[in-house]
């Protein structure tokens, strides 16, 4: 549904930025504000998602103000980490949606969660120890990759050669080099 002017009708608008101040803490901050200007009548108008927007830079700006990760670093943290959003939310809480609402700025973490967060980063042996709290284990591949996995033994690769008249494996040194199956 396009958005219309509530004193006109007309559905024609220019967006602006434009800088504007706030406060928190004693501190005051200056981030852009997104808002509407309509082309046929002037009036100023913010939407929905312009409001969603806006509100999302602030509470950014809280964070740098709170000492808080920001959400393009917890981001950063994550991908850092390894982790999909919602294996990241079984391995620090916060439940299901937490971490993509903490990347798109609709929820600000709690101090303890940033400790949190900051800590398995700068910890490696926690975060081994959350993840395994969490279900996690450390193997690279999960059991059912390994189901089709056949050992090749000298004695395999031997009855191979015999088969094929042809040389599969040829040692030299240390090294064992793949040839031509035939």
């Amino acid at each position: 549904m396009k958005n219309k002017c509530s004193t006109c009708g007309s559905s024609d608008f220019e967006v602006r930025i434009e800088p504007d101040e706030f406060h928190r803490n004693g501190k005051s901050f200056t981030i852009d504000v997104e808002y509407s200007v309509c082309r046929q009548c002037s009036d100023e108008v913010i939407f929905s998602e312009q409001i969603k927007r806006n509100d999302c830079r602030v509470r950014d700006a809280w964070r740098k103000i709170d000492g808080l990760l920001t959400a393009q670093k917890i981001v950063a943290l994550r991908n850092k980490l390894k982790l999909t959003q919602q294996d990241a939310a079984k391995i620090f809480g916060g439940g299901t949606n937490a971490f993509s609402k903490y990347e798109r700025s609709e929820v600000i973490q709690s101090v303890a969660m940033d400790k949190l967060m900051r800590a398995a980063l700068d910890v490696p042996d926690m975060f081994i120890w959350l993840k395994q709290q969490a279900g996690f284990n450390e193997k690279k591949l999960p059991a059912s990759d390994y189901d089709n996995v056949v050992p090749i033994t000298h004695r395999i690769i031997a009855d191979l050669q015999t088969k094929s008249h042809k040389t599969i494996i040829s040692e030299h040194d240390d090294y064992h080099e793949m040839t031509d199956y035939g």
